[in-house]
């Protein structure tokens, strides 16, 4: 096989040239499967028009092929189906040139990996198959065109993602309770964000309607602004506002990549607090916020095959303005009949859990009478408290 075949691009016209560096390329991508290379093909096309240079190669034929060649600028390798990931990076030293700018994606969801690809090796951010749309947009792409991803100022609100390992597993009170207890009562100015387009479930546990402007904006990330998004969202008890869409489940609505952080950043001027409702299978808008936030809460219960997803939760890369690990949330606990909160954190791998008691009875006649459950004084407003305490939502006046 001929350099210019393995260089052919997807495009049927010629690649454009590379002015000032030889024959060196802007960028080429090595993909080993056909469902990666589709997704990369259509985040990366149209900044490519004229040619995307982008092929399916397995790692030794791209190791054997950059060996040849002046190495592009930025280039993408695929180290699926590697035994030793790091020893598999090491290899390219050999036949990168300096300067070129790598790109990683692979099949291993791990932290540890993640790190040492992004703070010992000079990779430029590492990808775990399959591959989402979403964040190959935001945090591949820019790298390939010559750029580098938007990082969000360090300014502005915070922004915590509640994320449910599985569905019903209370990801939406813990998410609704901590932001009524921040913004309805403590009257910091906190947003609630449901990052489930389709369900509008915190919507309807907030008690407030769902927006009709939140696909509109996210349809036209150009014009949001703290403005729109004021009128957007729907009041719901004392500072706290509520952000949450109801689309027809049979209408496919397709997520323009960079809206989210256009969101995002227009939230953080507004907002103290941004609380987002992630859904257990986040694509797309969902994913895209899960990447933008400070802080992340991982909610489960005690159920053995909950307890189990937990930890591909705690191995997802951390997103660029992550500060401080995730924190694990146990939702309905019972003393009695569960292990102790420092067993399940041994179990886990992670420092500590917070546990939230199970109060189910004394939550369906709150949701019945019109008020918050985590307005009684007791030991579920106490795990709140922690909770609030924990993610920087301060003291909150009238204590446990």
């Amino acid at each position: 096989m001929t350099e210019a075949s393995l260089l052919a691009p997807v495009a049927d016209a010629p690649p454009p040239p590379f002015a000032g560096r030889g024959e060196r390329l802007g960028f080429a991508g090595f993909v080993r499967d056909a469902d990666s290379m589709h997704v990369i093909r259509a985040a990366f096309g149209p900044a490519f028009p004229t040619g995307l240079h982008l092929q399916q190669l397995s790692f030794a034929e791209t190791i054997a092929f950059l060996s040849r060649i002046d190495t592009p600028e930025t280039i993408l390798i695929d180290i699926s189906g590697e035994e030793q990931p790091l020893s598999a990076v090491h290899q390219l030293e050999a036949v990168v040139d300096p300067g070129t700018r790598v790109l990683i994606i692979g099949e291993q969801r791990s932290v540890s990996l993640y790190r040492s690809l992004t703070r010992t090796l000079g990779v430029r951010e590492y990808l775990c198959k399959p591959l989402d749309p979403g964040l190959v947009a935001s945090e591949l792409l820019p790298w390939a065109t010559g750029a580098a991803p938007l990082v969000e100022p360090a300014r502005g609100g915070t922004m915590v993602a509640v994320c449910g390992v599985a569905g019903g597993v209370g990801a939406t009170t813990i998410a609704t309770s901590l932001s009524w207890l921040i913004g309805g009562e403590s009257r910091r100015h906190t947003i609630l964000l449901d990052a489930d387009l389709h369900r509008g479930t915190a919507a309807l546990a907030a008690n407030v309607p769902p927006s009709t402007g939140l696909r509109n904006a996210l349809e036209a990330p150009d014009r949001i602004d703290p403005l729109l998004i004021e009128r957007a969202a729907h009041p719901s008890a004392g500072r706290l506002h509520v952000l949450a869409a109801e689309e027809p489940l049979t209408e496919t609505w397709e997520h323009h990549f960079g809206g989210g952080r256009a969101l995002a950043a227009a939230l953080r001027q507004r907002y103290n607090f941004v609380i987002a409702d992630i859904p257990a299978r986040p694509f797309g808008f969902a994913a895209e916020i899960l990447s933008l936030a400070q802080q992340r809460i991982i909610v489960t219960t005690t159920a053995p095959h909950n307890l189990t997803r937990v930890r591909r939760w705690l191995d997802l890369a951390p997103g660029g303005m992550q500060t401080q690990p995730p924190l694990v949330v146990i939702n309905r606990y019972q003393r009695r009949r569960g292990a102790s909160p420092a067993r399940l954190a041994t179990a886990l791998g992670v420092k500590s859990v917070l546990v939230i008691p199970d109060r189910g009875a004394a939550i369906a006649r709150a949701a019945d009478l019109g008020e918050p459950a985590v307005g009684r004084k007791g030991r579920f407003r106490s795990a709140f408290l922690d909770l609030a305490a924990h993610v920087g939502g301060g003291a909150i006046a009238g204590g446990a």
